[in-house]
């Protein structure tokens, strides 16, 4: 089956019916004064839109996207590699992938042996002078990152099979990637 789109609008929670979301899942979530960027499993509060008003749980399977309403309602999207759409989710469209792209992210690693306040666990903290703020990633880190190599979010591109409502985006997953040579 190929990838599919469709959306839920009126809901009071959200859906039973969503596919698993294991701790391979990550959450984008964005409230009026927080944001964050983290694997589903981290974030036990990622299903209270009163806490995260917006957001996006997205993994290799498909993207799962919400917005509260001014009416205390749920606007849900729901894409998946796969079909078909579980309910509510309606006026499903097929997919075609157009093209994966990987979206450089602001920062540049906080090297402990420089900075060890800043990163101390020698995790995924990076900082971004144009913020200024350290940024941390749900990316797992084998090793230390290179020179040229920058934190990514990967996302891939679908266009309707019927042309006729444009393209879809949705993210996939965060990696550490180098600089493509000029």
């Amino acid at each position: 089956m190929s990838p599919c789109i469709g959306f839920a609008r009126g809901l009071r929670v959200h859906p039973a019916a969503l596919p698993h979301f294991s701790y391979a899942w990550y959450a984008w979530l964005e409230a009026p004064l927080a944001a964050c960027l983290a694997r589903v499993a981290h974030v036990p509060n990622w299903s209270d839109p009163t806490v995260w008003p917006a957001g996006r749980l997205f993994g290799g399977m498909g993207e799962y996207r919400w917005q509260l309403l001014p009416d205390c309602t749920l606007h849900a999207v729901l894409l998946l590699e796969s079909g078909p759409l579980p309910a509510p989710f309606s006026s499903p469209l097929g997919l075609t992938l157009m093209r994966e792209a990987a979206l450089v992210l602001w920062g540049k690693w906080v090297d402990p042996k420089i900075d060890f306040q800043g990163n101390p666990d020698a995790g995924p903290h990076f900082y971004a002078n144009e913020i200024p703020h350290i940024q941390t990633y749900p990316i797992d880190l084998q090793r230390q990152p290179q020179g040229n190599e920058t934190p990514r979010l990967v996302v891939r591109y679908y266009r309707d099979n019927q042309r006729e409502q444009g393209e879809f985006v949705r993210c996939v997953d965060f990696v550490m990637q180098a600089m493509e040579e000029e």
